[in-house]
């Protein structure tokens, strides 16, 4: 026990690991450190190439600035660098990293092969190394550029190599990492392919809104607006979407300090302020932002991976960065306007001899009532105010509808008073019930399947989960890295956004364990498709359409809350009224 105890001097070796591992954690953090020395090489092109999620083999090609045979040799040297030359060049760091000190973590923890030819040279230079250490260096016939082939990662740390996750999963960083990495430098050309197939071809852009609609989509980028605010030695601009447009996740907001991808949570605390009060509850605004500021003014060594920084005033950050982006914003902060829309011509009961036939809502179609059933397994309805709920006397088709407020409930009359219902509260619980149905066709078969993206820490997830979800009526089949093949959904999603619809149903339920929960994922996802594909409020409804939801509420065998347990419907009696007025009872 004591001589375990006596401190020691590490060999080199292990000393190497230890320091790779605080860079090199998986295989996106190869391909960044690769791709980030490119760019500090001027390159315009850059290729990333992987095998099995990179676990088999990555290899990057760039068109930059290249290397002359001692500065290759020099490259895979702890500490050696062309980017500092003194100590006071560590407060001054304009580059994304210092070409040299990746290449030896990365030598470390596998086979690593570089091919590098300055512009202009005869020739080029090649070596190898392996755990470290240089096997092979001779001169090699080569292209102006870089080329680094890095195979076998993490052979000699296997405890590391246990821990990566599936190829999908590793995929899928490769592509979030660098979409980011190419939304800092529109012009430079980012390839990123396996042995199949292209996961990301981003050509050279004029602009930030042209990269944006090449690698994020061309429904995201028409739905940004620019901003651009300066602020003397500390300049912001970028692009936001607008209020009527928001997402599933938070996966869309980037943070760009001198084309450097980090985070930090001032971006966040800007976005919170100035969207509060214009988004949904859940739902999230797409923002890039490029901060540019003098390099003297931030610190990127906060953390090994230079992903974190630290702003030497950050309260001045903060205070510009909420300016500009309630300037790309605008007006919208207005208050709304509410309004009740009456229909003279609907004051009788649906019904009542020579009305019409109600038309079925979208993705609805009315059926003979089902047998009593008990309450389904959902929360507890919120309570009610008197009269109680269940006390209900009448039936949703013979109450006198008088229109609609506010574009988001249902004015109607009972002998009792009014009613107010919850347009999507009340087509919510239509839905599931739908969707709950086995006798119902429970999918649809899309003509033209569409692909969708998850989030990387979430595609093994849905992976796992395909099944269930298809259960749920939701098929999507993978399509490569994080990237799944929709190709049926319910009927109920046939007019909404099925890429976000499953967007945010991955992101609800992913925390889920599927061994243990498998009726609970089908559950849940039934909730989260009947939620997305019912109307909304603020939708304006047609006389037909309130008519046919009414009819549709008698045919459930629960009417009085949504699957979530908020209230469907609410009465105001009569007697409330007259009180209101001091009129006598």
């Amino acid at each position: 026990m004591e001589s375990q105890a006596r401190i020691r001097i590490l060999s080199p070796q292990v000393a190497a690991q230890i320091a790779a591992g605080e860079v090199i954690t998986r295989p996106w953090a190869v391909v960044k450190e690769l791709v980030e020395n490119a760019l500090d090489a001027g390159a315009r092109t850059i290729t990333v190439e992987i095998e099995e999620g990179g676990r088999g083999r990555i290899r990057v090609v760039d068109d930059g600035c290249g290397m002359t045979p001692e500065e290759a040799v020099l490259s895979l040297e702890r500490h050696a660098t062309s980017k500092l030359r003194q100590e006071t060049d560590l407060l001054n760091i304009s580059t994304l990293g210092f070409r040299g000190e990746a290449l030896p973590s990365i030598a470390a923890v596998s086979r690593l092969e570089m091919i590098t030819c300055p512009p202009g040279a005869t020739g080029g230079y090649r070596l190898v190394a392996v755990a470290g250490e240089m096997e092979e260096a001779s001169p090699w016939s080569a292209a102006p550029g870089t080329q680094v082939t890095v195979s076998q990662l993490f052979f000699n740390t296997p405890a590391r190599r246990k821990f990566l996750r599936s190829r999908q999963a590793e995929q899928a960083f490769m592509v979030e990492g660098l979409r980011h990495l190419a939304l800092g430098y529109p012009e430079v050309h980012f390839l990123l392919k396996t042995p199949a197939r292209t996961l990301l071809a981003a050509p050279a852009a004029p602009n930030l809104t042209e990269r944006v609609a090449a690698i994020l989509g061309a429904e995201v980028a028409a739905h940004l607006r620019p901003f651009n605010l300066d602020g003397g030695p500390l300049r912001v601009a970028g692009l936001l979407s607008a209020p009527d447009f928001s997402l599933a996740s938070n996966r869309f907001q980037v943070l760009l300090v001198n084309r450097r991808v980090v985070q930090d949570r001032i971006l966040g605390a800007a976005l919170k302020e100035a969207y509060q009060g214009l988004l949904p509850k859940g739902r999230h605004p797409a923002v890039i932002v490029r901060l540019e500021l003098p390099p003297e003014t931030v610190d990127v060594n906060v953390h090994p991976a230079k992903t974190e920084v630290r702003f030497q005033d950050s309260s001045r950050i903060y205070a510009l960065l909420l300016s500009a982006l309630r300037q790309g914003l605008g007006g919208e902060r207005e208050e709304p306007r509410y309004t009740v829309t009456w229909h003279p011509s609907s004051l009788t009961r649906a019904r009542e001899a020579g009305a019409p036939a109600p038309l079925p809502l979208a993705g609805f179609q009315a059926r003979p009532a089902p047998p009593p059933q008990p309450p389904p397994l959902s929360p507890a309805p919120v309570a009610a105010t008197p009269p109680v709920l269940a006390t209900m006397s009448w039936r949703f088709q013979d109450l006198v509808l008088i229109g609609q407020f506010a574009a988001t409930y249902i004015v109607a009359q009972c002998p009792e008073g009014l009613i107010l219902i919850d347009q999507h509260a009340a087509h919510e619980r239509v839905l599931y019930e739908m969707l709950k149905d086995a006798a119902a066709p429970a999918r649809q078969p899309l003509l033209f399947p569409r692909v969708v993206e998850v989030p990387p820490a979430q595609a093994g997830w849905l992976q796992e989960n395909l099944e269930h979800l298809a259960q749920a009526g939701l098929e999507l089949e993978p399509f490569g890295g994080a990237s799944f093949l929709i190709t049926a959904a319910p009927p109920c999603l046939a007019q909404a956004d099925l890429e976000a619809a499953v967007l945010e149903t991955v992101e609800a339920l992913a925390p889920l364990k599927s061994a243990t929960q498998p009726q609970t994922v089908q559950e849940q996802a039934r909730l989260y498709l009947a939620c997305r594909g019912a109307i909304k409020a603020g939708q304006e409804l047609q006389r037909e359409e309130m008519l046919a939801l009414l009819q549709q509420l008698d045919e459930l065998a629960v009417s009085s809350h949504c699957p979530h347990g908020r209230p469907l419907w609410r009465l105001i009696p009569v007697s409330e009224i007259r009180q209101g007025f001091r009129r006598p009872q």
